[in-house]
Order: structure tokens, then sequence, then C-alpha cells
């Protein structure tokens, strides 16, 4: 594919392919390129370790600006123009030999009706193997509408008005086509030639080639934040103040192997993933879930319904109520879709969390792959005791305290 035409020696960090795909609508490239280009600051891996105990590494840059829209999206309670990896059902289209729309996932909370929010989970419930896509950005038309669909009928029968302006598929340094991957884009995006736009990005600031020089392991930063990468955020207006990735994200572009220390599990004091914490974070881990900063174990208390925390001297440090857990993770599956199977499938040594501005970014592994959510602060705690819980294999007494099966088996 040719790229856009440009003034000689000049570069582009953006660059939109022509003629086989649209230009980008009016008015968004400069909201996609301020995404971008933080992406490109992002660590280009991080280490993950497989099932199998290998250990294989993921690329962040795709991670980085889902979060930055994200954020966005959630600060806006999804009212957005824009929609990061929007979950598609392709089952409709290959079923009408490609006359029906594909049809995004929407929120498993279907109290909200058919104006809900699409689906966080990047493995929707129904989903059939082979039949989901996962474009990078959806732009609508109307960002009142949530709907991020072409087609006129979502997969509850319920009907919608055509909302896609275009769909963005963002190619990094490196990024090519998957098997399939170009031919269903074009399919969800239907007459692509107008509403599909192929983004090749360009390192016109060297930052992918800036080679990473060990140095020793750094303090917790406390106090100065300007030495923080800045995550850009946007409301209506734009939030004058930003906010920011904890340091484990860019710290593990620079420390090679030892990366995977910078995304562990934060409950195990002697991984040291609680030094890589801004200050905010810290301190709201300190004050909400302590346990994470001693080494110890949880321990399941059947006579008061409850899980305890205890220290390697056998001695109570935290406790959270059935009733405590419970509501906190019904909470966590309105704001993010999150299912039990799914939440028994996260490598908690991978996980990374992050407060923005009242709202906690996590990032997750869930069967190798990388994913982010986000939700209010107040359920960070909550999440990782269950994620740890679950890790010690406490999975199937937790789920009798908090009755999942049953609600799940009834939903």
């Amino acid at each position: 594919m040719s790229g856009a035409l440009q003034p000689a020696g000049a570069c582009e960090t953006i660059r939109e392919r022509v003629p086989e795909y649209a230009l980008l609508p009016p008015g968004t490239k400069g909201y996609l390129q301020e995404k971008i280009e933080f992406a490109l600051k992002a660590p280009r891996i991080v280490s993950i370790v497989l099932p199998d105990g290998t250990i294989g590494n993921r690329l962040l840059k795709q991670l980085a600006m889902t979060l930055a829209i994200r954020r966005d999206e959630a600060a806006a309670n999804y009212y957005w123009q824009y929609k990061a990896e929007v979950s598609f059902d392709m089952a409709p289209s290959i079923a009408t030999g490609g006359i029906a729309a594909p049809i995004p996932y929407l929120s498993a909370d279907k109290t909200q009706g058919p104006g809900r929010r699409h689906s966080l989970n990047p493995f929707p419930p129904g989903m059939k193997p082979g039949l989901l896509r996962r474009p990078d950005v959806i732009i609508v038309k109307n960002p009142m509408d949530r709907w991020p669909g072409r087609g006129n009928v979502d997969l509850d029968g319920a009907t919608h008005i055509d909302n896609m302006l275009r769909l963005v598929e963002v190619k990094f340094p490196g990024d090519g086509w998957g098997i399939g991957q170009e031919g269903a884009y074009q399919t969800i995006a239907g007459d692509y030639k107008t509403r599909m736009t192929v983004i090749d990005v360009s390192d016109c600031n060297g930052e992918l080639k800036k080679v990473p020089v060990p140095v020793p392991v750094p303090a917790p930063k406390t106090e100065n934040e300007t030495q923080r990468q800045r995550v850009p955020l946007r409301t209506v207006p734009a939030i004058p103040q930003h906010a920011w990735y904890e340091d484990w994200w860019t710290w593990a572009e620079q420390h090679g192997e030892e990366a995977e220390q910078a995304v562990a599990a934060m409950w195990d004091a002697t991984k040291r993933g609680y030094a890589y914490l801004s200050a905010e974070t810290s301190a709201f881990l300190h004050q909400h879930a302590p346990w994470m900063f001693t080494a110890g174990h949880w321990i399941a208390d059947k006579t008061s319904q409850a899980w305890v925390w205890v220290d390697e001297k056998g001695q109570e440090l935290y406790r959270y109520t059935a009733a405590q857990l419970k509501a906190g993770w019904q909470e966590i599956v309105r704001a993010t879709d999150m299912t039990w199977e799914l939440l028994k499938q996260v490598d908690w040594g991978h996980v990374g969390m992050t407060i923005l501005k009242g709202l906690a970014a996590v990032v997750l592994v869930i069967a190798a792959v990388a994913v982010v959510i986000i939700f209010g602060a107040e359920l960070l705690a909550i999440l990782a005791a269950l994620c740890a819980i679950i890790a010690e294999g406490g999975a199937a007494v937790l789920a009798v305290m908090l009755g999942v099966q049953a609600l799940e088996g009834a939903g």
C-alpha cells in the first residue's frame, strides 16, 4: 500500500494510507495523534509468563493507546466519540454472506437497556472462537449515542441507528496484518473505502531507537511529578491536570530481563512490586489494602464467612467479609463486564495498577493476552484480594462464599 504524499524530508507521526482507505474525519486526527505519540513512549514489550512456564513478550504500544482512550471514555460515562477495542461478533455477517453487519458486543449489564456501552470484556460471553474481532478504534457519528455499530440491530434484537463514522486500525512500527484481519475489518466497516482508515505510525522523534541503559533500581518517586510520564486525558472540556501511569510502565523498558518484577504481584513484598508505585497509589493501597505490603497469605474463615490475611508469624493483619467481597465483585462485574471464569484466568503475577483521577487503571494478563480495565478506585483493593485468593488456590471456597456459581447460572 502506498503512503500519503508529504514534503520531502518531512516526517509525519500519522500517515493515512491512500487510496485504498478513507482519510480520518475532520477534527479527529489531532486526538488520535496525541494518543499515538504517548504510546510511542511506552515500553515496547513486557515479559509474560505463559501457562506452560515459558516467558513470552507482548507489545505495549497498543495497550498504552487503548488505556489512554478508555480513560477518556470512562470519564465521559462512555458518551464519547472514540471507542477503543470494541469487540464485534462476525457470525451474523458470515451466516448471511455479508448481508448483515457484524454486531458489537454490549455490556452485560442489561439494566441500562439497548443504550448501554460496549462490552469491556475482551472475551465477551457468547463469543465463538475465530468469530470475534476487535478493531483498534471506532469513531462514532453521535457521541451521545453509545452504539458503536453500523448495523441496525444488536445481539438482543433491539434496534439502533447506524452510528459508525469510521473504523480506525493503527499499525505501529513493525506491526502487520494478522490472518484474516484486514478482510474482517473491511466487513465491519462496510464501505471500507469511505468508512475505514488505516494509519501507519512513524517514529519521528526516535522513541523506538533509544537504547535503554541499565541503571540501579530506582527508589519510589514521592514528590517530583514532573518526572512521571503523563497520560493525555480529555473530557468536555479538557482536563487541565493530567494523570500518569505508574513507574512500572516505563521502568520495564529500561531493565530488560528484570521487567517482569516491575509488573509483579504487589501483594508479595519480596518481589518489590510496591517499589514502583507513585506516592498517590502507594498511599491509597496502604490505606485500603495494607496486606499488599506484607508477606503472608489468605486463609478462609468459614465460621465467620470471611477471608483473612495472615502474615508469616500467623498474625491476622486484614480481613474481608464475604459480604464485602461479594458486593465488590458485583460492582466490578457491572463496571467491567468481568466474568468469574475470566477472573480465574488472570495471571496475578503480572497485574499492574494505577490511580487515575479517582479511577483505577489495571493491566491484566488473561490467557497470555494483556488487557486493560478501568473502574472506580474503591474497587482496586477488592480486585487485588480476589486475584490473590484465587492464585493461592482458594477459588472453590471463594465461589461458595460469594454465591458466584448460583448467580451466574441464574443470569
